[in-house]
């Protein structure tokens, strides 16, 4: 077979230089799934098994949404390197090329065992190819002249996103976020995006905003139609199409409507916080004619027994369960070690009731700690990354500050902006 490379796309591609397309790859054990263009090759059999099924079930979730068959036109190969593979002196990182191969295209892909988003880098190998399908349904024949950079990263990452759920509502947090310090991209921003950011915060950016866009366009039948005549004209002689995206109000609209959806189903992070603080007293008379009196949750097994303790902690656990349903998942764990800890105390669990609340109010600390890290991270990324084409309201704040300092002051006319930004300094 006469193969040649058409591109070295790789995060990090040491090693791969040194690699040839006609020689096999090094590890004794491949399997393929019931599409021949898909193989995985590996010592590991279960992460073989798990690739191959990720792309049956990417094929499944977007073959609807992007009008293809079950067959798969161009072929995938994921190489999933383990520690005793010989590639793994030289292959650290994530790592994809692209092939000719007798006039076709393969997509060859590396990955470490023990890469934490290996799931995530495979898959977008597999919605790339499926995108090939539709850009390139009228090309038989390809070279290095064939434009593989035609598939935008915004489409190849929201598909990606729209066939996988989101379960700790990242996307929702990222949106809501955005539109409250008013950071969120541009759909100019959005669509000229070139590649996935190296920086772990930025690429979940990109992503949530990815899918947002896609989620646009195929929410709706007509959205949807306009969509599929968008790829069908990358089929046509002329090659390419004319996407009617949304404007830019009815793109930061669509963001708005995502995080009021998000908002009515979930708390956030905060809103559980301030509920969980609102619940966390419990109060009880420990008989009908007894005095009505209050603890807290921490406290609790501290108490005497009394029917009417038992019956605030049963009310108690109802009420941590319902809080739960529409709780952060940054506090799903918290929230579960009290439940637990109150059903102990009313099985009469008087050794593992302290212990479990112990652990419940160590898990409720960590979280606030942890969050308060995340918080300044994310603030110090707001201030310093460059959201438009001018500098960031950071760097324009700081610039004020310096004309202001450098001004000499006139006593008959103080300036308050000069007094409110000293007062600021003083206080950091």
């Amino acid at each position: 077979m006469n193969a040649r490379w058409l591109l070295v796309a790789a995060m990090a591609c040491a090693g791969l230089a040194s690699l040839r397309a006609e020689e096999s790859a090094p590890v004794p054990t491949s399997r393929s799934n019931e599409f021949s263009e898909v193989s995985c090759t590996t010592n590991d059999a279960a992460a073989c098994a798990d690739a191959l099924q990720l792309a049956a079930e990417t094929r499944d979730a977007l073959a609807s949404a992007l009008k293809l068959g079950s067959s798969w036109r161009f072929p995938v190969h994921i190489h999933v390197i383990t520690p005793d593979d010989p590639l793994a002196a030289t292959i650290h990182r994530e790592a994809a090329q692209v092939l000719l191969v007798d006039g076709g295209m393969t997509i060859d892909a590396y990955v470490p065992l023990d890469d934490p988003d290996a799931r995530e880098f495979i898959q977008r190998q597999y919605v790339t190819a499926m995108l090939w399908e539709r850009f390139f349904a009228g090309t038989t024949k390809f070279d290095q002249n064939t434009p593989i950079d035609v598939v935008p990263l915004w489409l190849v990452e929201g598909l990606r996103e729209w066939a996988n759920e989101d379960p700790t509502h990242n996307r929702e947090e990222i949106a809501r976020r955005a539109l409250q310090n008013q950071t969120a991209p541009s759909l100019t921003e959005v669509i000229g995006w070139k590649g996935l950011s190296d920086d772990e915060l930025f690429g979940l950016w990109q992503r949530a905003f990815s899918f947002y866009l896609v989620d646009s366009l195929l929410r709706d039948s007509a959205r949807r139609d306009d969509f599929q005549q968008w790829l069908d004209g990358y089929a046509s002689p002329g090659g390419g199409g004319h996407l009617h995206f949304p404007t830019e109000a009815n793109w930061q609209k669509e963001l708005a409507d995502a995080a009021a959806r998000s908002r009515n189903a979930f708390y956030t992070w905060q809103e559980t916080l301030d509920e969980m603080t609102e619940d966390e007293s419990i109060t009880y008379a420990a008989s009908k004619d007894a005095k009505v009196q209050s603890c807290t949750i921490d406290d609790v097994a501290t108490q005497e027994i009394s029917d009417g303790l038992r019956e605030a902690v049963a009310q108690k656990v109802d009420q941590l369960t319902q809080l739960e349903r529409h709780a952060h998942p940054g506090w799903h764990s918290t929230l579960e070690a009290y439940r637990a800890a109150l059903s102990s105390l009313l099985r009469g669990d008087d050794i593992k009731a302290p212990r479990q609340l112990a652990e419940a109010h160590a898990l409720h600390e960590a979280e606030i700690a942890n969050h308060q890290k995340l918080a300044d991270y994310l603030n110090w990324f707001e201030v310093t990354r460059d959201f438009g084409p001018g500098p960031s309201r950071f760097d324009r704040y700081m610039a004020v500050s310096k004309q202001l300092q450098s001004a000499t002051p006139d006593p008959a006319h103080p300036s308050a902006l000069r007094t409110k930004l000293q007062h600021i300094e003083s206080q950091l």
